[in-house]
């Protein structure tokens, strides 16, 4: 019984802090002028498009990080790496789960493709740290860039704490992936292989294997995927200056770079709350307000922001659903036979 309350305590938690962060949204437009938000919003106009290219490129990107970061590992087309990127950020903004619920996804769908699942997994989490590192080093980029703005003595022990926290958090995550967690990580392998359709065969190579394989002796293509990852995130700048453009209220390029930035990094630290609800709104806010700009305007354009994630990630599920389907309807004419 005890087991079953807590598997469900488990399922409910996401929809929980989703009522919290909804909630807590829906306030911070309350305090604000919601006629004000209302206007800004309406200016973009057809800006949404190019908003929306924005997001666009930036999948795109990742996708081409990913695919040279198992360059030689995996061979198959960038076409594959581009949908199964897409459908990864399609579950993490629109579905309740958690912020790592898109890439176990991806790598069960890469196992269609006759990827080992150990392979799969590796190179999912391997380009997960990557990304999270390259968001690390644009976020320091966007504080001493604030810092500056603000003033140094102001921010220098957020900066310090923030610098420190990262490096422990993604050593830790490196650790974990290639040491400690290992084993671990192994056990959970087989009982995720277990619980879907794909089966495992004979001969495949543990996660520690598959890890040590994704980073042993391959500097080049880690190199290489990382700088692609920071420039995929630079490129998110766009996003802020093309909105702030377009609702009559410009701004400079560094203060597109802190907003973007900062903004993105405090949204993926709340990944325990689907797509960041409140936390990205409260963000903005947060920094904008050190830049001189009002709540309505920062609260329009986390709105704005959201646009993409409905106009991408609606049509991402739908890709999704269409390979499961495939992929079942090919099982069952193998056991047909």
């Amino acid at each position: 019984m005890k087991a079953a309350n807590a598997k469900m305590i488990r399922k409910l938690l996401p929809f929980f802090a989703l009522s919290i962060g909804l909630g807590f949204t829906i306030w911070l437009i309350a305090a604000a002028s919601l006629t004000s938000i209302l206007h800004s919003f309406a200016q973009i106009g057809w800006g949404i498009v190019a908003v929306a290219g924005v997001r666009a490129a930036m999948i795109t990107m990742n996708a081409v990080a990913w695919r040279q970061l198992l360059a030689n590992l995996i061979h198959l087309p960038f076409a594959v790496f581009a949908l199964l990127r897409w459908i990864r950020e399609a579950i993490d903004v629109l579905l309740p789960v958690a912020g790592l619920g898109g890439s176990l996804v991806s790598a069960r769908l890469l196992t269609f493709w006759q990827v080992s699942g150990a392979t799969a997994l590796a190179g999912v989490a391997a380009d997960v740290l990557l990304q999270t590192a390259a968001q690390a080093s644009f976020a320091l980029v966007g504080a001493l860039l604030l810092a500056r703005l603000v003033g140094f003595n102001s921010l220098v022990p957020e900066i310090i704490l923030g610098i420190a926290a990262a490096v422990i958090v993604l050593g830790g995550f490196y650790v974990v992936q290639r040491y400690a967690g290992a084993r671990l990580i192994d056990r959970a392998l087989v009982a995720l292989l277990a619980r879907t359709t794909f089966d495992a065969q004979e001969g495949q190579p543990s996660f520690q294997s598959a890890i040590d394989g994704v980073w042993h002796g391959r500097r080049r293509y880690v190199v290489a995927a990382s700088a692609t990852h920071i420039c995929a995130w630079t490129l998110g700048t766009l996003e802020v200056w093309i909105t702030l453009h377009f609702m009559k209220w410009p701004v400079l390029l560094e203060q597109a770079v802190i907003l973007e930035s900062l903004g993105a990094s405090i949204s993926s630290a709340a990944f325990f709350v689907p797509g960041s609800w409140g936390v990205q709104e409260a963000g903005y806010i947060l920094i904008g307000q050190m830049l001189g700009l009002p709540a309505h305007l920062l609260l329009a354009l986390s709105l704005v922001k959201r646009v993409p994630d409905l106009l991408l990630g609606a049509p991402g599920l739908l890709a999704w659903r269409i390979l499961e389907a495939r992929h079942l309807i090919s099982l069952t004419r193998l056991d047909a036979r």
